[in-house]
């Protein structure tokens, strides 16, 4: 309220000159509706579409109407929400189309297209459709359409998990199988088992096991005993037997019929349509725990369902304008305004803030606001420490208040034993992850660069000050070593060692684990950066030993060369693997760029250009790396990569001095924006996956997120490495590309409280204060 009420007194306060220039400088940011996804066939697409507004979320199925895993802690639904039948047919999607505000489905059936839209009511748990029937043909048709309106939904309480609990016909379950998914794959088929490679999740991991797989109907789903439904109004109310939770369903175009059902009912519309005349129909689903609440969600009074429709928007388009303003009412900083004539750099930027903002929820306990990492299938109430990492120095300048929040509660999380936090219980979720103290560490070692809040490093948090936190993380190499047992004696081991689960790593890669060069370089910078901070508290003395230490740890780290530009990874008694993945590319070029001999950089740039980057996007891992075969997943394996590698690389080619090169690749990845934004990984599919001209989409397959949060890592390429804004622990803020620039500006960067337009041209970098 308070940042509200500063921001009209500001507005009041300025001259017309100074209105004039916050409207001259919204002017470089893309209307909202330009940065949607273009129509794609569903032929094409994996990963369907999702809608969200800021508490809940949920995918789009392959029918018209129906939508699945809808989640808005501590609401979740299970199965779907009812598919609708023209003339007894269920009519399947072919065209699909993102949108912020919605998501978009075309078809057409018997010389009828269809077009329907799903919205999410911003910050309500309130769903609205409409959908468009129109005769293409010369005569007149008769239509009798059904709507299954399903409420489906459950309350739950308690930890959530990566997995987080929803109804199914025989209770709860967070168990994630195929059960769903063969549902959502099967919509109007008729079709309720088939014998196939079943996908489950065992001891935390996809396992694969061949058998008859079976799910129930959607008669036997609108028939479950656990849910009780009565008619309301033009509509259908479903109460949960075994939580609180109640979900009615409202049509603002008057039925025909209706026809209940035990977990909701069955609406119908009858109607003739002349040749090239439309029909429209519109209905809305309200959740929650409180009949009256809902009631109220329903009833739009006098606005009508048409205002509250177009108001869906209207808040988006607020929203998104709100993210680039000064001293706005969302950011305790603002995302930087790119200009540029470069329309394909702007492109890919832009895609940043829309990603962040999407991923944005207001309504999870444990924080104000939250930028969560993925969804809507898994995740709906966590952040993951990696993912959010990967744009640390962005983080800092966009929204440093709600970053200090966050970085304090995460310290007192084990990052030995949690990759990240539940938003909705608070505690730590999942495994450890080797990322855990690099990604910590970077994001409390941006937050204090970029804010200059120096005195966060002496603040108390778990007994230890922030300062000992970071020395702890950085030096945590040493308690994981292996060096000095039985096949380890040599010097070389003297490195961190992740152990023999490839899931602490990776993941799906076998290879890659114990002594890998990727995470030991993270160490290597983080003992080098954890020295700085130790100079500025004038232990000169501890800061030298570390430094020391440092350079021993690179000299026994380029032992693990293994030619060609690649790396290898070292277990016990001697044995070397060598692995062909990107993280280890990405790792040695941006932390330790200056201690690798300009042979084996060159070695390394032909390895990513020839084994790694495509015409479009990249593998993570080279397809003649060993273990390829075992490593087929879509963001760590050789055929995709995670959203945030291309970054990362970028990020990398850039600190080994190629800045050409890194927005080249920049370029490149346009059209990979055309699907939507950033997402947990984009696959290369099709006949020609295996070549660099590789077809490039959102990735499903391998249980993946439709959104994800380390893409907007692309934005902090544009800050970071194009305009070099990265402050240093000295005091330093633009790291220059020397011989190189590109022309544009940056305004509204927030530094150490102030904000500042960086511009770059053929004079160099300069930081203007504004």
């Amino acid at each position: 309220m308070r940042k509200g009420i500063k921001l009209l007194i500001l507005l009041i306060g300025m001259s017309c000159e100074q209105k004039e220039e916050v409207r001259d400088y919204l002017i470089h940011v893309p209307e909202l509706i330009t940065l949607s996804g273009k129509w794609v066939s569903t032929d094409t697409v994996d990963m369907e579409p999702s809608i969200r507004n800021f508490q809940g979320q949920a995918t789009l199925n392959r029918d018209l109407t129906s939508i699945s895993w809808l989640a808005a802690a501590p609401y979740t639904g299970g199965y779907h929400t009812g598919t609708m039948r023209v003339n007894g047919k269920t009519p399947i999607c072919k065209l699909f189309k993102w949108e912020a505000h919605q998501a978009l489905r075309k078809t057409e059936i018997d010389s009828i297209s269809i077009q329907s839209a799903t919205r999410m009511v911003p910050d309500k748990h309130l769903i609205l459709w409409e959908v468009i029937f129109k005769n293409e043909s010369k005569r007149v048709q008769e239509l009798v359409v059904e709507q299954d309106q399903i409420g489906f939904v459950s309350k739950f309480g308690g930890e959530w998990q990566w997995w987080y609990p929803y109804p199914k016909l025989d209770g709860s379950t967070t168990t994630r199988d195929d059960e769903t998914e063969n549902i959502r794959d099967h919509l109007g088929q008729g079709i309720t088992s088939k014998e196939a490679l079943v996908t489950e999740l065992i001891n935390g991991k996809p396992t694969q096991t061949k058998k008859v797989a079976t799910w129930p109907s959607d008669m036997e789903i609108m028939e479950a005993e656990k849910f009780i439904t009565e008619e309301r109004k033009d509509g259908f109310l479903t109460r949960d037997t075994s939580s609180a939770a109640m979900t009615a369903f409202q049509n603002f175009v008057p039925t025909n019929e209706r026809r209940k059902f035990q977990a909701g009912g069955t609406s119908f519309w009858n109607f003739s349509l002349k040749p090239g005349a439309s029909k429209i129909v519109r209905f809305a689903m309200a959740f929650g725990d409180d009949r009256e609440a809902i009631d109220h969600l329903l009833d739009f009074g006098q606005r009508g369902f048409v205002e509250e429709w177009d108001q869906v928007e209207t808040v988006w388009n607020d929203r998104w304008y709100e993210l680039f303003k000064r001293d706005n009412n969302i950011l305790s900083g603002t995302f930087p305004i790119l200009e540029t004539d470069d329309e394909r750099l702007k492109k890919v930027y832009y895609k940043g803030p829309l990603t962040m903002l999407y991923l944005m929820h207001t309504n999870l306990p444990q924080h104000e606001k939250v930028f969560l990492t993925g969804g809507p299938r898994w995740g709906a109430s966590i952040t993951f420490f990696w993912d959010i990492t990967e744009w640390a120095t962005l983080w800092a300048v966009v929204d440093p208040e709600m970053m200090k929040e966050h970085l304090t509660s995460w310290i007192g999380i084990d990052p030995s034993s949690h990759y990240g936090q539940d938003n909705f219980g608070g505690s730590g979720v999942g495994n450890g992850y080797s990322a855990n103290y690099w990604a910590l560490f970077q994001m409390i070692r941006s937050y204090v660069t970029v804010s200059g809040d120096m005195d966060y490093l002496d603040q108390i948090v778990k007994d230890k000050t922030v300062l000992q936190h970071l020395e702890a993380y950085a030096t945590n190499w040493k308690r994981i070593s292996i060096y000095g047992q039985n096949g380890a004696q040599d010097e070389v081991y003297k490195l961190a060692d992740f152990g023999d689960d490839e899931w602490n790593l990776l993941e799906c890669v076998p290879t890659y684990k114990h002594i890998v060069p990727s995470f030991n370089a993270g160490y290597i910078w983080m003992m080098r950066e954890t020295a700085e901070l130790l100079e500025l508290r004038g232990k000169a003395l501890k800061a030298a030993e570390m430094k020391t230490e440092a350079e021993e740890m690179v000299g026994r780290l380029l032992q693990l060369y293994a030619g060609n530009g690649v790396w290898n990874s070292l277990y016990p008694n001697g044995e070397k693997i060598e692995v062909r993945h990107c993280l280890d590319f990405m790792f040695l070029g941006r932390y330790i760029p200056d201690d690798i001999p300009e042979d084996i950089k060159k070695d390394m740039m032909d390895f990513v250009y020839r084994e790694l980057i495509t015409d479009h996007w990249m593998r993570a891992q080279s397809l003649q790396d060993v273990a390829a075969e075992d490593s087929d997943r879509a963001d760590h394996g050789p055929l995709g990569a995670f959203d945030g590698w291309p970054a990362g690389t970028m990020d990398a080619l850039v600190q080994l001095g190629f800045p050409q090169k890194s927005m080249d690749f920049y370029h490149s990845i346009t059209p990979v924006t055309e699907e939507g934004i950033w997402a947990q990984a984009h696959e290369l599919w099709g006949d020609s996956k295996l070549k660099k001209n590789a077809a490039v989409r959102i990735a499903k397959r391998g249980w993946h997120n439709r959104e994800s949060s380390a893409g907007i890592a692309m934005s902090q390429v544009v800050l970071k490495n194009f305009f070099g804004f990265y402050p240093s622990v000295d005091g330093a803020v633009i790291q220059k590309n020397e011989g190189w620039h590109m022309e544009g500006k940056l305004y509204h960067v927030k530094y150490k409280g102030e904000y500042y337009t960086l511009s770059s041209s053929d004079k160099g970098i300069q930081m203007i204060k504004e």
